[in-house]
């Protein structure tokens, strides 16, 4: 589903933040926002533990995986795709994985590449693969179909990407509510999802866990 009913739980906790530690986090020495910086980055260590991610600090707070999607098309995709090069998805994709690469393409003179499903819904990674170039810049493909239910093999695409030196995000949406997700164990580059939906967290919540290998590439300070 799009989002997700909030259990008595997470209604007190929110409420209780308001009430007790409210603060900015990052920003004061101050008791309260130390409290309030403590309880944030708490939440941080809870999903890099869930993910079984090497460090903390590759977790990356947004309002969800759209705006995660956004913010690797807007740094990654500026820096790396040129007049020619090619952005790889597949015919299951959600349009917020969609949308962001047909601008960058409109905008870079890219061009969007798009791997064909079968009839019972999976993607052709023979097709995939076939499609994989010298001018491929980034693979970007969903976890889990919200339309069909589709596992997608994103290990199996991770190698085949990573065999051709592409780097590969996964639209993670409704992927850690319906199946495991490690990160290490997938070796994808970057993993989004939205914690509203099935971590049942206040709307609109979500990361962006970037490598960190892959963090600099997000540095909005080297787009030209």
């Amino acid at each position: 589903a799009n989002t997700a009913q909030k259990p008595q739980a997470v209604i007190e906790a929110e409420a209780n933040v308001y009430r007790e530690i409210y603060a900015n986090v990052h920003r004061g020495v101050y008791d309260l926002s130390m409290k309030a910086e403590k309880a944030f980055e708490g939440a941080r260590h809870t999903v890099q533990r869930f993910l079984n991610a090497p460090e903390g600090r590759e977790i990356i707070f947004l309002r969800g995986t759209t705006e995660a999607i956004n913010l690797v098309a807007n740094t990654f995709g500026r820096q790396r795709v040129k007049a020619g090069d090619e952005i790889l998805i597949s015919g299951l994709e959600h349009h917020s994985n969609i949308v962001p690469w047909q601008l960058l393409c409109e905008q870079t003179g890219g061009v969007l590449k798009v791997a064909p499903i079968t009839d019972e819904g999976e993607i052709r990674l023979d097709e995939l693969e076939r499609l994989l170039s010298p001018r491929t810049r980034l693979v970007s493909v969903g976890h889990v179909s919200n339309a069909l239910g589709t596992v997608n093999p994103i290990r199996r695409i991770v190698e085949m990407a990573h065999a051709h030196g592409v780097p590969v995000l996964v639209d993670g949406a409704h992927g850690p509510g319906a199946v495991p997700v490690d990160v290490g164990a997938l070796g994808v580059d970057w993993n989004s999802a939205d914690l509203h939906k099935w971590a049942l967290t206040p709307r609109p919540c979500g990361f962006l866990w970037a490598r960190d290998s892959r963090q600099v590439d997000l540095h909005p300070a080297v787009v030209t």
